[in-house]
């Protein structure tokens, strides 16, 4: 009978086994133990992941030299409640230089008025939307599942914790985009008091002035989730979500944005950011991690200086990663739309039993991503696709002369059936010829 975990008894069965292997590694020991084992924990991940391996994981990136020097840990353990000037408590003048840059930062950068800096995640802010604008009970519409609506905005996420009742607005699954056609009848049937959109893959930038119109005639209130387009939104790339006809922008600082871990809302209008203000403090922060502050006002202009080049470069690589893959022999996602004009890839996996399967074969060979739903795919059919990200990538040096030898390594991967140990050596050798 095999060991049941101690920490998540109620796991998967893999995950059960996972657990409960390293339960047995790790149960019981001192200080010199503990301190050895995170030191080697955290220098194979730095090896692994930093430097040797092949990160396309769309969830993801690395800050930059500046921002990371700017990455003052003992911030994070000094309480900041409350606006500058009538905290509660006292010594933090050059902690309110951060509250009031890093807000003034991010707010100008994504077309933006106000900006509430202080969320601990995209998920955190997606929350503080929900609570100021929707009460348990209330209806909100958003994207399906498996045309990369996230978890946070269906039922069981943070909407479900609200105690709200979640549609999925009407997809063109043929155009990777919501229904036009159908959002106006849709949305006059279930009355929604939020529509949330902005996906876990976007390949093809939303029409927000139309899904604004039709949120207009029901008076719902229209949110954009730039969790994983921020970075090219920064950059004036992809879509200018609040100048379209979004009340509201959420996002995560990290992914393509590239900044520290955390989450962000932004709007242009006082009523609305002072709603999400109240829920943000006190209703769902005290104290928060005054140490994302310094790197993500210095992430943020860095993006102000230099953003369009590194977006643009993001989306380079995209479109030369999906020809080479096509070329290769994979079933890329949008051919027929040409593919992706983001930083997004999609492949279809199900040949390779799946997004997770494939995903966990590319690993053994030192190629980092993970699987995604597919808009085409039946109801309750596993996660058919495999997601890709070039941020990290393009941050790390990498163009779109080099797509074609990822695409190889993947091919020979999941085609092929070379051995992970062969393949891995020349990921490494891929990996350390770009500085």
């Amino acid at each position: 009978m095999e060991k049941r975990s101690r920490i998540a008894p109620w796991a998967s069965s893999r995950a059960q086994r996972r657990l409960a292997e390293l339960e047995a590694e790790t149960d019981g020991l001192g200080l010199g133990e503990v301190v050895r084992l995170v030191d080697a924990a955290l220098a194979e991940h730095k090896g692994r992941l930093d430097e040797d391996g092949i990160v396309l994981y769309a969830g993801t990136n690395t800050m930059s030299e500046r921002a990371r020097a700017a990455h003052e840990l003992s911030l994070g353990s000094r309480p900041s409640m409350g606006w500058p000037g009538e905290k509660f408590q006292t010594g933090l003048d050059e902690l309110d230089v951060l509250e009031v840059l890093a807000p003034l930062q991010v707010a100008a950068l994504m077309g933006g008025e106000f900006a509430e800096v202080r969320l601990q995640s995209a998920t955190l802010a997606n929350l503080a939307c929900y609570t100021a604008f929707a009460a348990p009970g209330d209806t909100i519409a958003v994207l399906p599942e498996a045309a990369g609506g996230h978890a946070s905005h269906h039922a069981q996420g943070v909407a479900g914790i609200r105690g709200l009742h979640v549609v999925d607005l009407p997809y063109d699954a043929a155009r990777f985009g919501i229904d036009h056609d159908a959002l106006p009848g849709f949305l006059r049937e279930h009355r929604p008091v939020l529509v949330v959109i902005g996906a876990s893959l976007m390949l093809f930038p939303h029409d927000v002035a139309r899904v604004r119109t039709a949120c207009d005639e029901v008076g719902a209130v229209l949110v954009y989730d730039a969790s994983h387009m921020a970075g090219l939104i920064a950059g004036g790339r992809f879509q200018r979500p609040l100048e379209e006809g979004a009340h509201l922008l959420t996002m995560s600082t990290y992914k393509s944005f590239g900044g520290p871990p955390g989450g962000a809302v932004v709007t242009r209008e006082e009523d609305l950011a002072r709603r999400v203000s109240a829920a943000a403090y006190p209703g769902l922060t005290a104290n928060y991690d005054a140490s994302r502050l310094a790197p993500l006002a210095v992430t943020a202009a860095e993006h102000a200086a230099n953003g369009p080049g590194y977006a643009d470069a993001c989306i380079a690589n995209a479109r030369a990663l999906a020809a080479a893959l096509a070329v290769e022999g994979f079933a890329v996602a949008a051919a027929h739309l040409g593919w992706t004009v983001s930083h997004h890839v999609a492949i279809d996996a199900a040949a390779f039993g799946g997004g997770d399967e494939a995903a966990r074969l590319l690993a053994e060979g030192g190629v980092y991503l993970s699987g995604i739903g597919l808009p085409d795919q039946a109801p309750g059919e596993p996660m058919r696709g495999l997601r890709i990200g070039t941020q990290e990538v393009t941050r790390r040096g990498f163009a779109p002369d080099t797509m074609h030898q990822i695409a190889v390594l993947m091919r020979r991967l999941l085609i092929d059936g070379h051995a992970p140990a062969k393949v891995m050596q020349d990921t490494v050798a891929l990996r350390r010829s770009t500085p």
